[in-house]
């Protein structure tokens, strides 16, 4: 892989560097986009791949090399300078001549990218591919069984699938830890990783019975069980670190359970929180589960379902609040949400005999008949509001000051459209809470 210049962040840097609260904003508008920036063409070569491995993937089916995903997640780390993460790179949808996922690029690295935000441009400074062992062999994006995603071909077309690969990872948020390295979440199994400042993973924790005897780290099953029960492709999307880099925050991306027609956890709004201590991240303990409301689905355009509505960020804000971002990104009809949660008061399940269950996904309960409250929530931003904004995939969010935020886009690697990957710096109406 080719590796740009690193640009290196004291542990200061990154907690201190950032500029102070400033004031609170006038009440009674809108939010207002204050930049965009936007991502050049910038060619997968950058990343280290020859000129036959992406003329093989573009027959395999890569519509685009020069539009890279980076903003699955996202970090202010100081000043104008970010870090992004990729996902697990294209993986097209299948139905024939048998279903699974085409990855035209099969040896893509999930990859940390390291970037400044100026004038109008994201301009690269150091690409970290994570990789799974001493000698640097790169992690794929491959899925680790057909438990947890669908079979993956080379192509649309390929006939016998990839084998399967228990090392593999599908990233979606990060944030940096105190000693340098990082927590990220990834969509299968669904799982936490800890990623050292060089790229390796140092240890994945999934869910109980989830063991992945073969990858190529120490893997810990010490997640909640329930978890295995995530929809497909609808793992964790999102994880929130404390000012004190001693507690996490994750949630999976949608509620568990089935959503054939008539099944009880079809139109569940349920998600669950988890609260991780990562005071020492390679021993990470769940401290608490927690559950949440989604937004109703009448909020967003007519021909959303609940189904339809997912989580993609989270970022800290003061002790048990956390800002997330809600979305949908149905053609047309999508639409995004910066939702406030508060968990002050909000019932840790995590002893509760409905909690080891889908009980607390069931669209018929009504939480406060088990004694459940789930946490607060409020809208605190629509893209309603800013209309410039027109990618409802947003899935990076940083907090910059009490009244700004920086968002990022999903833009699949071009799959869909020719859209770059971008940032948007937003002023939101309202500051948001303070910590004194």
């Amino acid at each position: 892989m080719k590796i740009f210049k690193i640009v290196c962040f004291t542990a200061c840097a990154l907690y201190c560097a950032a500029p102070s609260y400033s004031s609170d904003v006038p009440s009674g508008r809108s939010a207002k986009v204050l930049h965009q920036f936007a991502l050049p063409s910038f060619s997968l070569a950058n990343f280290g791949y020859t000129d036959g491995e992406l003329a093989v993937a573009q027959a395999n089916g890569m519509p685009r090399i020069d539009l890279p995903a980076i903003g699955s997640g996202l970090q202010r780390l100081a000043g104008n300078y970010y870090v992004g993460i990729t996902d697990r790179g294209v993986a097209l949808a299948r139905t024939t001549p048998s279903p699974g996922r085409a990855f035209p690029l099969p040896s893509f690295t999930p990859t940390l990218v390291f970037f400044q935000a100026a004038g109008d441009e994201i301009i690269p400074q150091a690409i970290l591919p994570i990789v799974v062992d001493d000698a640097g062999t790169p992690a794929t994006g491959i899925p680790n069984s057909a438990t947890e995603d669908t079979f993956p071909f080379e192509s649309l077309t390929a006939i016998a699938p990839l084998p399967f690969n228990q090392s593999g990872l599908d990233p979606e948020d990060l944030h940096t830890l105190q000693d340098g390295n990082f927590i990220v979440v990834d969509e299968y199994s669904p799982s936490l990783a800890i990623i050292s400042e060089t790229g390796k993973v140092l240890k994945r924790y999934t869910p109980q019975g989830v063991t992945l005897p073969e990858a190529a780290y120490p893997v810990r099953d010490r997640l909640p069980a329930i978890l295995r029960q995530r929809r497909a492709n609808r793992g964790f999307e999102a994880v929130a670190v404390s000012r004190d880099g001693r507690t996490a925050y994750t949630m999976t991306q949608s509620p568990l359970g089935p959503t054939g027609a008539g099944t009880p956890t079809r139109n569940s709004r349920v998600l669950r929180v988890l609260r991780l201590d990562i005071t020492d991240p390679l021993d990470l303990q769940v401290t608490g589960q927690f559950v949440m409301l989604l937004s109703p689905a009448t909020d967003y355009p007519a021909g959303n379902r609940p189904q339809d509505l997912k989580l993609s960020a989270a970022a800290w804000v003061t002790d048990g609040k956390l800002l997330l971002i809600e979305r949908t990104d149905e053609p047309n009809i999508g639409g995004a949400k910066l939702i406030l949660v508060d968990l002050a008061g909000a019932t840790d399940v995590t002893g509760l005999a409905e909690a080891q269950t889908l009980a607390l996904e069931n669209s018929a309960l009504e939480l406060a008949s088990v004694g459940i409250t789930p946490a607060t929530t409020s809208v605190v931003y629509r893209n309603e509001e800013t209309p410039e904004i027109t990618d409802f995939k947003l899935e990076g969010l940083t907090i910059l000051n009490r009244n700004d935020v920086a968002l990022s886009n999903d833009n699949d690697f071009g799959v869909e459209a020719a859209v770059a990957s971008k940032i948007w710096v937003l002023r939101l109406a309202e500051a948001l809470p303070s910590s004194q």
